[in-house]
């Protein structure tokens, strides 16, 4: 994998051309002082060179990424040239900021940087499977080639997860909606009730009493309740994120759960699956193919398995060795990549590995919803109907009574 390079800085410039005349703009150096002398290279005496502000980051979604990236392959392919390419693109960018990124990736080339090393000055926005596909493009002359086939894992990486957040996204509207009801109820209807049966003057029955207990709660504590929600939950959250080995600890759990933990397993190996797929189709070899992989699975537990095979792999160790010997890879998969690795065809046999996969997936979430939907439904309406049970049971017993 090609070493990064030295991280480019923005500098603001006013100054005079050759004939005296003013001008202004902006420069991308290391420092300050080889900007001044790059402007000097273009005959331009400085009169102020000043290092911009950090800019907010960009966001960038996946989806605006894949579609970058099949933008660019077909402007390439039609025989473009790259730095026209590259301003076709930022002018059709959907946002602005978004739009001056690709500007300043252009006048990284512009200066005399290779493409993948001009990605490599934004690892937020690139990744290093993008800038490992770019570079195995440009030093094989195929960067075309390399482009589509990037495009179509990225695409293939967003899809599948627009996938999963479509299916949690029905489950989380019912959700949602039904403890706002809950809560409405409990805060505007119940009182209600309460001042019925305190003019009753009867003792209530235990249902009734815990209904009242919780609105009661609700009405006073209400503001301190999600208060203390909030930080509960922005305490575990970033007690998980900064701390490794809970998060390890938090993915390994999900990984054991009786079937999210199939979904989530099957989701991240197709994925993992295709960008290797992709990698070792671009022409990077296996050791190097592995390091990118480790980090675009985006899942901890497979990242540092990927990470160990890196380093059973450059010891000698066959891939599906390493898969077999981790126990976080389907047999299916295991198989696959071994019949790959005796016919020559790894690239290809984990292609149609990812493939079953994502076809796996899709039936696992059509089957997830499918069962969802009647549970939540039971489950709410049991809410809800203990609510009214509890609140109706002394009106039943005073009836009784007369």
């Amino acid at each position: 994998m090609p070493p990064s390079a030295t991280p480019l800085l923005v500098f603001d410039w006013s100054g005079q051309d050759a004939q005296g005349l003013a001008q202004k703009g902006e420069i991308r150096a290391p420092h300050i002082t080889l900007a001044r002398a790059m402007l000097r290279h273009q005959g331009m005496r400085a009169i102020q060179v000043q290092r911009q502000r950090v800019p907010r980051p960009v966001r960038v979604t996946a989806a605006n990424l894949a579609l970058f990236t099949r933008q660019l392959a077909t402007l390439v392919r039609a025989g473009v040239p790259l730095l026209q390419s590259l301003d076709l693109v930022a002018s059709s960018a959907p946002q602005p900021a978004w739009s001056r990124l690709l500007h300043s990736v252009r006048q990284d080339i512009e200066y005399g940087s290779t493409l993948n090393a001009a990605f490599r000055q934004y690892p937020a926005h690139f990744s290093p499977l993008f800038c490992s596909m770019v570079a195995a493009g440009e030093s094989a002359g195929i960067l075309d080639d390399i482009l589509d086939k990037l495009a179509l894992t990225l695409e293939k990486n967003a899809a599948l997860k627009s996938k999963i957040r479509a299916a949690m996204v029905y489950p989380t509207a019912v959700v949602s909606v039904a403890m706002a009801v809950t809560v409405l109820i409990l805060l505007t209807v119940v009182p209600v009730f309460e001042e019925v049966f305190k003019s009753l003057g009867a003792p209530l029955p235990l249902p009734t009493q815990w209904v009242i207990a919780i609105s009661q709660t609700l009405l006073h504590s209400a503001g301190w309740i999600v208060l203390g929600v909030g930080v509960a939950v922005l305490l575990w959250r970033r007690g998980v994120q900064m701390q490794p080995a809970k998060l390890l600890r938090w993915r390994q759990w999900q990984l054991r759960l009786p079937w999210l933990g199939s979904l989530i397993q099957s989701a991240v190996v197709a994925r993992w699956a295709n960008t290797l797929s992709a990698l070792l189709s671009a022409g990077v070899p296996m050791v190097e193919a592995l390091g990118p992989v480790s980090s675009a699975c985006d899942h901890v537990v497979y990242e540092q398995a990927s990470q160990t095979m890196q380093a059973q792999v450059a010891q000698g160790s066959s891939l599906h060795e390493c898969l077999q010997q981790s126990g976080l890879f389907p047999t299916m998969v295991v198989q696959m990549c071994a019949i790959g690795e005796e016919t020559g065809a790894v690239d290809t046999m984990l292609a149609r590995a990812g493939a079953l996969l994502e076809n796996e997936v899709n039936d696992q979430l059509t089957g997830l919803s499918s069962l969802l939907e009647p549970v939540i439904m039971i489950l709410l309406g049991g809410v809800v109907g203990t609510i009214l049970v509890a609140l109706y049971l002394p009106i039943f017993k005073l009836g009784q009574v007369f």
